[in-house]
């Protein structure tokens, strides 16, 4: 008896180690993209700011033309900090360093603050988004700061790369709550670099027990769904 039982023991331990390395394999594949992704834009951000300075240097003569430079070598230099910080950011989250504040959250509320700034404003890009949200959805149990953080982020990158509407909505199934995030795009038009933001917005939900998955539809537009726990009533 003991004979028969101890193959069938040894097939589970291997197909476990097999799921765990095929697990870790995926894991260092994403990890690799968002590292070659990071040393391509901050190459190229490097290369914008030398073309910049360099510009500087040779119009210094000239007032307008310095004044011209400036915003340019700034903008670029708030991109590059931005991204820095996107990946200081993701660096403590993968080391477990970031301090959890779990709390229940009305999902109404939280979709609110993120959203009021931008529905109704006059501004041409916020003009275009549209909220879908149902009053009697139940509550969340999130951390309010990462949580708003992923939202506002894609809600913000849906309205600057899309041409047609940005819809934001939610929806109660069973014990979750899915809040969705549909736009034409969420980055430049054949631009993939953004692997760091990406992996940034998947963490920031996965370690408060959430998950997030992207969809393309037929119609040409993605969604962004962003299930967390609903809190019990």
């Amino acid at each position: 008896m003991l004979r028969q039982c101890a193959p069938q023991i040894e097939s589970i331990t291997l197909q476990q180690l097999r799921s765990e390395n095929a697990e870790l394999r995926r894991f260092f594949d994403a990890q690799k993209q968002v590292i070659a992704s990071l040393e391509r834009r901050a190459g190229r951000s490097l290369d914008v700011l030398t073309v910049h300075v360099q510009q500087l240097a040779a119009t210094l003569h000239t007032c307008s033309d310095w004044q011209n430079s400036l915003p340019l070598v700034q903008s670029e230099v708030d991109a590059l900090c931005d991204l820095l910080s996107d990946a200081l950011v993701l660096q403590k989250l993968e080391a477990g360093k970031v301090e959890l504040h779990l709390q229940s959250l009305e999902t109404e509320a939280l979709l609110t603050s993120v959203s009021r700034h931008l529905v109704g404003s006059k501004h041409t890009a916020a003009s275009r988004l549209v909220c879908e949200v149902d009053a009697s959805l139940p509550p969340v149990w999130a951390d309010p700061e990462l949580t708003e953080a992923v939202l506002t982020d894609l809600l913000a990158r849906g309205l600057r790369y899309s041409d047609s509407p940005v819809v934001l909505g939610a929806s109660a199934v069973g014990q979750q709550v899915n809040i969705f995030v549909t736009a034409q795009r969420f980055a430049p038009m054949g631009d993939r670099d953004f692997a760091t933001e990406i992996i940034l917005c998947c963490r920031r939900i996965e370690v408060q027990q959430g998950q997030v998955t992207c969809e393309h539809r037929p119609d040409g537009l993605q969604v962004v769904k962003i299930s967390l726990q609903a809190c019990s009533v």
